[in-house]
């Protein structure tokens, strides 16, 4: 399956990396490589579904404590598309 991660969750994970490392910077590098191998899992076509149903009609949610990375799947494109990446405390509508 290709992943393909859109800007906005690129930006996501950035902001969260950034506030991190403000006061922690080998651990904003971690999180930042958990994000990104959890992400990659998604490549093998078995575990595309593993995430949990999302908040979103059509959309799947990976954790990745305390993060939450929301996916959905096109099938017409045979393509898995990230979302957004989103700490499991903010506020979600």
């Amino acid at each position: 399956m290709k992943v393909v991660v859109r800007q906005a969750a690129e930006d996501d994970i950035e902001r969260h990396c950034s506030w991190i490392a403000k006061n922690d910077v080998p651990a904003a590098l971690k999180v930042g490589k958990g994000i990104r191998e959890q992400i990659n899992r998604l490549e093998i076509d078995a575990l595309i579904e593993m995430g949990r149903p999302g908040l979103v009609a059509g959309t799947r949610e990976l954790i990745y404590p305390p993060y939450i990375i929301v996916y959905q799947l096109s099938d017409h494109r045979q393509e898995l598309h990230i979302l957004s990446v989103m700490h499991g405390a903010q506020a979600r509508s």
